[in-house]
């Protein structure tokens, strides 16, 4: 009888135990690690404190909150975001990313929450300077700025970050600066100025979308349907309405 009862309890503390272990592994993998670049005002960018903001973070984390999912953000530089989307080294890639074939090709896109169309750009210059029949135009790299002015016959130079393009203008390293409108104007705005909008077009985007390595279905699914229930209920338009003041600056 004792040992029946001892092998009762011996039972149920491993039950316990056991139980304890699923349920940290359940928590496990609801976690999920969100790449961004958090230098692409109003999409994502650092405010002062240094706090991850922008649409896309709001966005990002009201999705995981539906999803009922563990966010952690991950920055990563803009050139490598895809690659080490691929490598592991975070889940989801939401970073005011545009849905592109040659991206289509690399990794799978959640439900479009920016419908594409033609992305806001716009050419910012030295105010004053001479212009020139063949502009040394700068460009953030492996952007749809970049394939653009490429496709233009530019004379380009790329650089690692919209920040670095425009120090490369103020320095005189280019002409001019090809990228997101809304980024620009606010470049003009606060350049004490120095610089000025030269014009102002549309480049064909695709849509805004989550990036996911092409395995994860099902992580993709959970994305999609949250995404699908928040432009059904108008949450992603509160949000557009509240971020973009200037237009779209998708990458």
């Amino acid at each position: 009888m004792r040992l029946r009862l001892a092998l009762a309890l011996l039972a149920g503390i491993w039950a316990g135990v056991w139980a304890g272990v699923w349920a940290g592994a359940a928590a496990a993998d609801s976690s999920v690690r969100i790449g961004t670049e958090a230098a692409f005002p109003p999409y994502t960018f650092r405010d002062r404190s240094g706090a991850l903001r922008g649409f896309d973070i709001e966005l990002g984390n009201e999705i995981c909150r539906r999803a009922d999912l563990k966010c952690e953000w991950v920055v990563n530089d803009w050139e490598s975001i895809l690659p080490n989307l691929i490598d592991g080294k975070y889940d989801v890639v939401m970073a005011g990313m545009a849905v592109t074939s040659a991206r289509a090709r690399m990794v799978d896109f959640s439900l479009g929450y920016e419908t594409g169309s033609n992305a806001a750009s716009a050419v910012l210059v030295r105010s004053g300077a001479a212009t020139s029949d063949r502009p040394r135009v700068g460009v953030q790299a492996a952007t749809i700025h970049e394939d653009w002015a490429r496709a233009m016959e530019a004379s380009v130079s790329t650089y690692p970050t919209l920040v670095a393009t425009v120090e490369a203008l103020f320095d005189g390293r280019v002409d001019e600066v090809l990228g997101p409108q809304a980024f620009l104007e606010g470049v003009a705005r606060n350049g004490g100025g120095k610089v000025e909008i030269a014009e102002v077009f549309g480049i064909p985007s695709g849509d805004t979308a989550a990036a996911f390595r092409k395995e994860d279905d099902a992580l993709r699914d959970k994305f999609d349907s949250a995404i699908a229930d928040m432009l059904h209920d108008g949450s992603i338009a509160a949000m557009a309405d509240k971020w973009f003041q200037a237009g779209d600056g998708t990458e």
